[in-house]
C-alpha cells in the first residue's frame, strides 16, 4: 500500500511538472513605480549643491576628482533627490541614499548599495537596492531586496539606466521597478 501511494505521488508529481515543458511561467508585477535620482558629485568647488562625495580612494588620489582607470577604487556616499520627472528642480518625492564603489579595472562598473526614502502624498518608506551596475550598458537591473511601510518586504527588480550624464559632475538614473513580491 505503501509503495503504491508512493508511485501514485512521484507519477502526480511528474505529470504537473511536465504539463508546459519547456515554458516559463510569466510573472507579473503586484506594483511597479518610475523614479528618477539625481547625483551631484563634490568637486572641490559645489559644496553649496553637491549631493555626493569620494570618501575613499586609491593610494595618492584625492577626493574632488575620480581616479583615472576607470574610477577603479573610488567609494562614494550620496543623499540625492528623487523625483517623479527627469527634472532635477521638480519637488522632491524622497531621497536616494547610499553607496557605490568602482569596482571593476577595465571597463566602467559600479557596485551599488542603496535605500529610496520615499516620503511623499502618495508613497511613504523605503525601497532597498543592491547589486552591480554596468554602467556602458544602456539598461541595466538590480534587486530589489526589501523595504518599509507602503514597500515592507517588497522585493524585485529595478532597472535602470542613465537618463542624463554631465561629466565627472552630474547624472541622472532612470529607475523602473518593478515588485513581484508584495506584502
Amino acid at each position: 500500500m505503501r509503495a503504491t501511494c508512493i508511485l501514485l505521488c512521484f507519477f502526480t508529481f511528474l505529470v504537473a511538472s511536465s504539463a508546459h515543458p519547456g515554458k516559463k511561467k510569466q510573472y507579473k508585477p503586484c506594483k511597479e513605480l518610475v523614479l528618477y535620482f539625481h547625483d551631484i558629485i563634490y568637486n572641490g568647488q559645489n559644496a553649496a549643491n553637491a549631493t555626493s562625495a569620494i570618501v575613499a580612494a586609491p593610494e595618492g588620489a584625492n577626493l574632488t576628482i575620480l581616479a583615472s582607470q576607470f574610477h577603479f577604487g573610488d567609494i562614494a556616499v550620496f543623499d540625492d533627490p528623487i523625483t517623479l520627472d527627469n527634472n532635477l528642480h521638480s519637488p522632491p518625492v524622497g531621497r536616494a541614499q547610499g553607496m557605490y564603489i568602482y569596482d571593476t579595472k577595465n571597463t566602467f562598473t559600479a557596485w551599488l548599495g542603496f535605500s529610496f526614502a520615499l516620503n511623499s502624498t502618495d508613497h511613504h518608506g523605503t525601497i532597498n537596492f543592491m547589486g552591480a551596475d554596468p554602467i556602458m550598458i544602456k539598461t541595466r537591473d538590480i534587486s530589489v531586496v526589501g523595504g518599509t511601510g507602503d514597500f515592507f518586504m517588497h522585493r524585485g527588480i529595478a532597472t535602470i539606466a542613465t537618463d542624463a550624464f554631465e561629466g565627472e559632475v552630474y547624472f541622472r538614473l532612470r529607475v523602473d521597478i518593478k515588485f513581484y513580491e508584495c506584502w
